[in-house]
């Protein structure tokens, strides 16, 4: 793991790093899930509303949010704020239907990524693999 990487994410030997997911769609779990087992080094947690994880945050290293329920703008930016006061450096992800919308808007002010539906496997292994293993070269099977 690259020095950038490793003091972004705030990773110490052996300790877990964990990917939060708020999802509706357990299709898109599943895939990132499948992502995870590959590089074999984090921990998948989902929720399916977002509200959900700020009730009930993890309490270890979070390398990646990925938000992808369908919560209107105004509820993604509220957490967005939220996320970005209790992780300000983690890594944040909203998946929306189409891109150049209030949604894209939301997620961009909120300081995080914008990627629309379907997202891809190899979409899936980029945001994995760099958020967990630094690595520039992405491979999907």
């Amino acid at each position: 793991m690259s020095d950038l990487l490793r003091k972004r994410v705030g990773r110490r030997a052996g300790e877990r790093l964990y990917i939060v997911m708020a999802c509706e769609d357990l299709d898109e779990a599943v895939q990132v899930g499948r992502q995870l087992s590959q590089v074999n080094n984090g921990v998948l947690i989902t929720y399916r509303r977002a509200e959900d994880v700020m009730l009930n945050c993890p309490s270890g290293r979070v390398a990646l949010i990925i938000l992808a329920n369908n919560d209107d703008p105004e509820a993604i930016g509220r957490t967005l704020s939220w996320m970005r006061h209790r992780w300000p450096q983690c890594p944040i992800v909203v998946i929306g239907e189409m891109g150049g919308g209030a949604m894209e808007l939301a997620a961009r002010k909120g300081g995080a990524s914008y990627l629309t539906r379907p997202v891809g496997p190899q979409q899936w292994a980029g945001l994995v693999q760099h958020v967990l293993t630094g690595a520039a070269k992405v491979t999907v099977r």
